[in-house]
């Protein structure tokens, strides 16, 4: 949980310099005096004062996927998973998957993108989350089916030394393929263009 210290004179001052700072709403930090330097006849009084976000990012994550659902009038289930720094959450909402994930997968890379930004403005640069958001299990079908694709890919360019371009993969999807291909030594991966026109190419190594 993300904190810090404040010398100042007055309570407001730590606040005000604490929502600045954060980012967060004052509602979202707690406060407390930890030391006070009361000076001499009243003057040069100093306090300590320790502020600490007091609301779950995690939480806040989901609870922004929940609205996402709400109002668009989806009825779905949320299920979060956290190992460390590692955070997922899996939406089942039925025949409403579809519209979640988008042509392209484009609504859920901007989904969890999003939320990736909710949750992490709660927490420290040295204690970011990775976040990963998907919709009935996409991901992990996209995946599997993504490393088969680079395996043929991977072994049809090693054969014939022509080299394949890839088109209309997000970011994602192209270090999918990236990894898979990495260690081969026949073949090496790159990618051209920009975005959102980047595209992989596999090509045979010389």
């Amino acid at each position: 949980m993300e904190r810090k210290l404040y010398q100042v004179k007055t309570l407001e001052e730590a606040k005000a310099l604490a929502v600045e700072d954060f980012g967060l709403n004052e509602t979202e930090l707690t406060f407390t005096v930890v030391n006070e330097k009361k000076g001499f006849l009243g003057f040069g009084r100093r306090i300590e004062v320790e502020v600490v976000v007091s609301v779950d990012g995690i939480e806040k994550g989901k609870e922004y996927l929940q609205k996402i659902l709400d109002n668009n009038c989806v009825r779905g289930f949320i299920e979060k998973k956290v190992r460390g720094n590692h955070v997922s959450f899996n939406i089942e909402a039925g025949d409403f998957n579809g519209y979640l994930i988008g042509k392209n997968a484009r609504n859920l890379v901007s989904l969890q993108l999003l939320v990736a930004i909710i949750i992490n403005n709660y927490y420290s640069t040295d204690n970011m989350k990775t976040v990963m958001v998907d919709v009935g299990g996409y991901k992990k079908r996209r995946e599997h089916n993504l490393e088969r694709m680079a395996i043929q890919y991977g072994k049809q360019v090693a054969r014939t030394k022509q080299k394949i371009q890839l088109n209309h993969l997000n970011a994602y999807e192209r270090k999918i393929i990236h990894n898979k291909l990495a260690n081969w030594k026949d073949v090496k991966t790159y990618s051209i263009g920009d975005e959102p026109y980047r595209n992989l190419v596999i090509e045979p190594k010389k």
